[in-house]
């Protein structure tokens, strides 16, 4: 069979591909592409849990919803139920989707290599770029929706007082390194074909992240006639981030407030609802030389994987509009935010508590 692997990165539509994928399961079949259930019903996730190391499953989150003893019966009953779905599904063009690739070490690489070697005659690379100063503060909202305690860009005080680094400190090459990661897939995967793409609308083909896609996976057909998703992912405010981000040390620290709360994602539903203010991001000097650290790498990309002769890998400037540098939440907005999210009383004191102690050090 011929596979069409879709690589991420994170943050560049890449949930609503999937949601688009999904939705026009039967219509792919038709083409002749199978978009199995089995890795998951919309991402893939089970793939990149496949391929992870041993030692990460008890710190993957993924992990905790699956019942097998151990990751070797996962593996087994994860390959065994892929190759039922692909056999009798009849279809010879399989693609899958799971954004977790991207960043996986080279042990996850060699196995996912020996799966995809024994499932198909020819391997597809699908992955998207995005501007890393654009992408950095799009995944730290992202992370702080799913437990990030750390402030983006200037210190923070861990639950001793003690100060922490700001969470950009940790973001490097393993992610930003383009060249260098897209080389380490080149060699291990040797795929048949790499598509790159950037992810900005003014290169999209026709406009759309849905056609653009099915060009790159080499799937003929116009996303126009098939059917349509709501884009996925939910935008905050840079105010809704700091609150969102307060509320994960709450947890952290008052062991009542972590019983009390509900899981982050209603909550950030509620606040994308209600979100009108500026987006967090950076100083521009810290964002340009972020930037400057990527430069040459991404000039390699534009001209060895691209065809781009002037080494511009990304046309499209950074986002400045109605954005903020600001990470801070004014305690006279809590009691807004408490009735926005119904927040139970008992967990009022301990939160405003967190609140004025972030805007006094913030």
């Amino acid at each position: 069979m011929d596979l069409v692997l879709h690589i991420g990165t994170g943050k560049t539509g890449t949930s609503s591909i999937q949601a688009f994928l999904r939705q026009n399961r039967a219509a792919l079949a038709d083409l002749g592409y199978l978009y199995p259930r089995s890795p998951g019903r919309r991402r893939h996730a089970r793939l990149s849990l496949f391929c992870m190391p041993d030692e990460r499953y008890d710190r993957s989150p993924a992990w905790k919803p699956e019942r097998w003893s151990s990751p070797a019966e996962f593996r087994e009953a994860f390959r065994r139920r892929l190759f039922k779905e692909i056999d009798e599904s009849g279809l010879s063009r399989v693609l899958l989707s799971d954004e977790g690739l991207y960043g996986s070490p080279d042990e996850a690489l060699r196995r996912l290599r020996r799966l995809t070697d024994h499932l198909a005659a020819s391997l597809r690379l699908v992955v998207y770029l995005r501007r890393q100063d654009d992408h950095l503060v799009s995944r730290y909202q992202q992370v702080v929706k799913t437990g990030e305690t750390r402030r983006l860009g200037v210190a923070g005080h861990a639950a001793s007082g003690e100060l922490t680094a700001p969470w950009m400190d940790r973001q490097g090459a393993g992610t930003y390194d383009y060249c260098a990661r897209l080389q380490t897939w080149q060699q291990v995967l040797e795929p048949s074909a790499f598509v790159v793409r950037r992810f900005e609308r003014g290169s999209f083909t026709a406009g759309s992240i849905y056609q653009d896609f099915l060009e790159a996976a080499g799937i003929d057909a116009r996303a126009e006639n098939l059917d349509q998703v709501e884009t996925a992912n939910e935008s905050l405010d840079a105010e809704a981030v700091e609150l969102l981000r307060i509320l994960n040390m709450s947890r952290r620290e008052h062991t009542e407030v972590a019983a009390a709360l509900p899981p982050n994602h209603p909550l950030v539903v509620r606040l994308a609802e209600a979100c009108n203010g500026p987006t967090l991001t950076l100083p521009a000097s810290v964002l340009d030389e972020f930037m400057a650290r990527w430069e040459e790498s991404n000039q390699r990309v534009a001209r060895e994987m691209l065809g781009l002769e002037d080494g511009q890998l990304f046309a499209t400037p950074r986002k400045t509009r109605n954005t903020t540098a600001e990470q801070y939440l004014d305690p006279q907005r809590l009691d807004h935010y408490l009735d926005l999210l119904e927040l139970p009383e008992q967990t009022h004191a301990p939160i405003r508590a967190l609140v004025e102690r972030e805007a006094k050090t913030g």
